[in-house]
């Protein structure tokens, strides 16, 4: 899975790359954030927050809207060659309908 934040993808926290068996967990953090935890090891895991629209009283918080994108990525091989684009904010590409997303943030070893 590739997700990138709209800087370039030229620097460590630009853009992120993880295998789908690395996702750890998926949280509403504010109503307006969702956090993506994905394992590196035991003990360190990497963290991408989705920035998107407040849902929350009319529909729901958006983190079942990205759980469920973030799942049917994840069985979409081995049709995409191995790789597919979630969120890649430098292309304006969004995975099924995750395009309510305007911005992430990657944080490595939290």
């Amino acid at each position: 899975m590739y997700f990138a934040d709209g800087n370039g993808a030229n620097l460590t926290t630009e853009a992120y790359v993880a295998e789908a068996g690395m996702i750890a967990s998926i949280v509403p953090v504010t109503t307006t954030t969702t956090a993506v935890y994905f394992n590196k090891t035991d003990e360190s895991k990497d963290k991408i927050v989705f920035t998107h629209d407040n849902t929350t009283n009319a529909t729901g918080h958006r983190v079942i809207d990205i759980a469920k994108a973030l799942a049917e990525c994840s069985n979409a091989g081995p049709h995409v060659n191995g790789m597919t684009d979630v969120v890649d904010l430098d292309n304006s590409i969004f995975y099924g309908n995750l395009s309510f997303i305007t911005g992430l943030a990657v944080t490595l070893d939290v």
